[in-house]
This record gives C-alpha cells, sequence and structure tokens, in this order.
C-alpha cells in the first residue's frame, strides 16, 4: 500500500511530471532522507490568482416569490494560490505528515485539543466510520445552542484578516520547535521553514506566455495506445491547456537558463534592504502547499490555548470552536462584549494578528412570549431578525439549519457555464440537438449522480474494456446536501435541507431547455 503522503501531481509546472511506476521508489529514498532535504533547492512556486464574484442583495430592493431581496454583483474576491513542483509538493506532504503526527501527538493531553477542527482527521466516532467535515463540526455549534436555548445567547463569529498572508515568521519557527520538543530546528525542518518564508514565484500567465511555443505535451505512441510519449507543441491560449493535455510548461534546466528573470519576491530578504525602501518587516507563508494548513493550526496554538482556559473557566458557560481562520463563539448575553474584546485583543498578542472588524458579526437568540427561540444578527444596536446565524456554509434561525443560499447560487452558476461549454462544442462539432452530452450533466448535476461508489476506468484487457478500481466518485452538491440533510435532522426534526435540493431538479432541467434553443436543429 503507497504511503498517503506520496501522491503525484498531474499539474502543469516547472520540470517534466513524475509518473507512479516509474518514479515511486527513488522519490521515496529521497524524501525520506533527511540529509537530502537539507540540501534540496527548491523550484520556484507557481502563482495562480483565483477570483469568484460576490453577489450581495440589495437592502432597498424588492423582495421576489420566495421572500428573498434581489442581488447585484459585488466587489470581486481574489485568492491567490501558489503550487510547488511535483516533487517540492511530496516533499511539503511528508513533512506535513510528520508535522500533524507530532502536532496531534502534543494535543493528546491538552483541554484545548479539539477547538481547533480543520485540516485534521477527526473521526466521527459513535459506531461510524470516516472523518468529521464542515457539516459535523457546523452541528456541534448548533447542538450547543440547541442545549441551552433556556438562555440568552450571543453568538461571535469572526474572520481573521488575511490569514497566511500574515504569519509571523519568528512565532511561526517557534511553536514549529514546540511541536518537534526540540531547542532548535533539525535542519531539514528548517530548510522547509526557509522554503516557505522565503518563498520565490513565477506568475503563470507570465510563465506560459514565456514557453507557450514549447509546451510539454503528453500523447499516445502511435499504432499503440498502451503506452504515451512526451512531446512538444505551441499552445494558443493558456485555458487550452488541459485540452492539449500539458504536462509541464519546460524542464527545469531550461527553465534556470531562460527564464530566471521572471521570478518574484513580495518582500526582500535583508532587513536593512527593507529598511531603505521603507517596506514592512517580512511575514506570512504561501497558501497552497501541502504543508500550509498545518502550520496555520500549529501557529495558532497560543491564542486557543488562551480563549479555550477563558470559556471553560466556572463563571463562563461557553463554546469555542476555530475552523482555519474562521472562528465562532457561542456565550450568555451578559459576556457577549467580554469575549469580543477577548479576541480582538488576544488575537493580536498571541499571534500578531488581526480580526477583520467588518467581518466579525454579533448575532443575539432567546425565548420569546410564545415560547419560541428567535433571533438575528445586532446591526445599530438593534437585532435584524432578517439575518440569521451563517457558519461553515449553513445559516441558522434558532429551530432549523439550512445550506446557506449562496451555495446553491454557486451551483446554478457551475450548471449554467457547464450548459454553456456544452452547447458550445455542440456547435463547433455540428452535433445535432440531441446529442448536449447529457449524461455527463445529469451525473454532475442531479440525483442520478450523487451516489458515492468506486470508478470504473478503462482497462485493454477487461472484457467489457473497463474495470473496478479502487478510485472513489464521491458524487455531487447533492450528495452533499444528503448527508448535511441526515446530520442536521436530528436538530430540523424533518427535511429541510432535503426540501431544499427538490428545486434542482426543475431548475436543471430549465437550464437544458433554453440552452437547447441555441444549437443548431437537426435535419
Amino acid at each position: 500500500m503507497r504511503d498517503e503522503w506520496l501522491k503525484f501531481k498531474k499539474y502543469p509546472h516547472i520540470g517534466k511530471p513524475l509518473t507512479s511506476n516509474k518514479d515511486i521508489a527513488w522519490v521515496r529514498r529521497y524524501v525520506m532522507n533527511p540529509e537530502k532535504i537539507a540540501e534540496h533547492k527548491f523550484v520556484p512556486l507557481l502563482h495562480r490568482t483565483l477570483s469568484q464574484r460576490k453577489y450581495r442583495p440589495q437592502k432597498d430592493a424588492l423582495k421576489n416569490k420566495s421572500g428573498k431581496r434581489q442581488r447585484t454583483v459585488g466587489s470581486k474576491k481574489e485568492r491567490h494560490i501558489y503550487f510547488p513542483s511535483h516533487l517540492d509538493s511530496i516533499i511539503y506532504s511528508y513533512y506535513n505528515h510528520l508535522l500533524t503526527i507530532a502536532y496531534e501527538k502534543y494535543l493528546e493531553e491538552k483541554p484545548y485539543g479539539s477547538v481547533a477542527v480543520a485540516y485534521r482527521k477527526i473521526p466521527i466516532g459513535d459506531g461510524e466510520s470516516g472523518n468529521k467535515c464542515n457539516i459535523e463540526f457546523a452541528f456541534e455549534a448548533f447542538e450547543f445552542i440547541e442545549r441551552n436555548k433556556d438562555r440568552k445567547l450571543s453568538v461571535i463569529v469572526a474572520d481573521v484578516t488575511s490569514f497566511f498572508d500574515n504569519l509571523n515568521h519568528r512565532l511561526l519557527h517557534r511553536q514549529w520547535k514546540r511541536i518537534l520538543n526540540r531547542e532548535n530546528l533539525p535542519d531539514d525542518h528548517y530548510t522547509i521553514y526557509k522554503s516557505l518564508v522565503d518563498s520565490k514565484y513565477v506568475n503563470e500567465n507570465e510563465l506560459f506566455k514565456r514557453f507557450q511555443h514549447k509546451l510539454i505535451i503528453e500523447r499516445f505512441k502511435p499504432n499503440d495506445i498502451s503506452q504515451k510519449e512526451l512531446k512538444r507543441k505551441r499552445v494558443g491560449k493558456i485555458y487550452n491547456m488541459r485540452q492539449e493535455n500539458v504536462v509541464a510548461f519546460c524542464e527545469k534546466d531550461e527553465f534556470f537558463e531562460e527564464a530566471t528573470d521572471l521570478i518574484r519576491v513580495d518582500k526582500p530578504y535583508k532587513s536593512s534592504i527593507r529598511k531603505s525602501q521603507d517596506k514592512e518587516e517580512k511575514k506570512g507563508i504561501p497558501q497552497g502547499t501541502p504543508i500550509s494548513a498545518t502550520l496555520a493550526n500549529i501557529y495558532m496554538l497560543d491564542f486557543d490555548e488562551r480563549v479555550h482556559a477563558e470559556i471553560i473557566s466556572s463563571k463562563r458557560k461557553a463554546y469555542y470552536q476555530r475552523y482555519s481562520d474562521d472562528l465562532i463563539i457561542v456565550c450568555d448575553r451578559t459576556d457577549e462584549d467580554y469575549f469580543y474584546r477577548l479576541i480582538q485583543q488576544e488575537i493580536e498578542v498571541k499571534a500578531s494578528l488581526e480580526i477583520q472588524s467588518e467581518k466579525t458579526k454579533i448575532y443575539r437568540y432567546e425565548l420569546n412570549h410564545d415560547s419560541e427561540f428567535k433571533g438575528g444578527i445586532v446591526e445599530n444596536g438593534s437585532v435584524n431578525t432578517n439575518k440569521q446565524l451563517e457558519y461553515l456554509g449553513f445559516q441558522y434561525d434558532g429551530s432549523k439549519v439550512r445550506v446557506k443560499t449562496a451555495g446553491f447560487s454557486k451551483f446554478y452558476r457551475t450548471m449554467k457555464r457547464s450548459f454553456r461549454r456544452g452547447a458550445h462544442f455542440a456547435k463547433a462539432a455540428h452535433i445535432p440537438s440531441d446529442s448536449l452530452f447529457e449524461t455527463r450533466l445529469y451525473k454532475r448535476f442531479t440525483h442520478i449522480g450523487a451516489k458515492r461508489r468506486l470508478k470504473w476506468l478503462p482497462d485493454t484487457n477487461a472484457p467489457s474494456g473497463y474495470s473496478r478500481s479502487t478510485q472513489v466518485d464521491w458524487g455531487n452538491f447533492i450528495s452533499y446536501l444528503n448527508k448535511a440533510n441526515h446530520i442536521m435532522k436530528e436538530i430540523n426534526k424533518d427535511e429541510a435541507i432535503a426540501n431544499q435540493a427538490k428545486k434542482i431538479w426543475n431548475h436543471f432541467h430549465k437550464i437544458k431547455e433554453s440552452t437547447y434553443k441555441e444549437i443548431p436543429k437537426k435535419r
């Protein structure tokens, strides 16, 4: 059985890709050799900017039939992701594996060991297999509220400002040593640390333009589909790379001979240079490497310890959970100001970070005169019941848990794009209107593809041409809704989330019908 950390990546990068059969032996020997890693030279990261449109409801807009206000397109949210080269990625994965073991062992006897839930394998328990995900974590927070409906509760939901970009390097170094129980970082660990805090990167678009005339692609050998070979080819547009099966931008030696001018750094390394250029102190680690998430949890140890100590104090019966840079506190109304100030102060003292004040939201809930547990968000000193508690993709109104409408909106936008893509290729290939790649669309966007099962992969030796693999088809968005409905049913006492999913089938066919009208009719 292959080590869990030893997974070959398929995205194009600098250098030829690794293959599972040919390279697995030497890669394992190299990565697990501390002396080799201590001397390893990391390839610049590949930088990509991901943009996501935000839709926000207008306060004064008219409501539709569902009682929801019209939404407008807001500013785009940009995320900067950094991809390591194939070998570097496995190195990071292996050391992430080592740090995860050390982190979990460190937390075994700590009272605050359960408050950080993101990027960890926490067993579901109660006789069920698998690990918890955001659904179970959200349920735990809502369940605490459900158990304490006899109290006047406040819920604080906060977000850390540019979390990964602002991690203090000295604190990260100190916490790394703390987890390993070492006075100094071992040479191999220090090399990993330096590669992150002094990270170099190359913008993906610039790298493509430099090598687009000779990108490395993978093709089947002529007259032999069982064998593949690497070739050079020009690709006109960057979004055609996947279609052309591009596996690398260039050779590693090629890059350092022809393109070192593309290497970027956000801040100068030397403090003297930074001071002369009036630049701030270096901080942050790249988001996207296999080790970044675990390091973020390790970094927040002091903050988690401090907040949890106040949570479990005899004077205050409260609840605290942190999912990466999102945190939630449920407390008595009388402790609302105390905990709000606590997280604002301690995040700066213990982690050298800041809480985004504009994204920090406070909700209040209590029993009304009809013994109904009601409330909403606090705005301008009063409770707005039109806005309910939102956490980890769910909305809670005091009695029911539902999936946020934003999740459905994103799903429908993806659905529309897939239909438009199908129509585009149908038109280009002059495919008649009865051939809109329906099987693929039904599997991706309806209950037909919601069942989780083992994949069947092409196999020339099998009688059917396919054989059952060990890879799992994890279903689709409806699979997620079904799981959420099952877990949240204990709170909802009904099929509230399943009822949300019922609209998907009709929505799918409306988009399908309108898309067919764009394709030439079969003659």
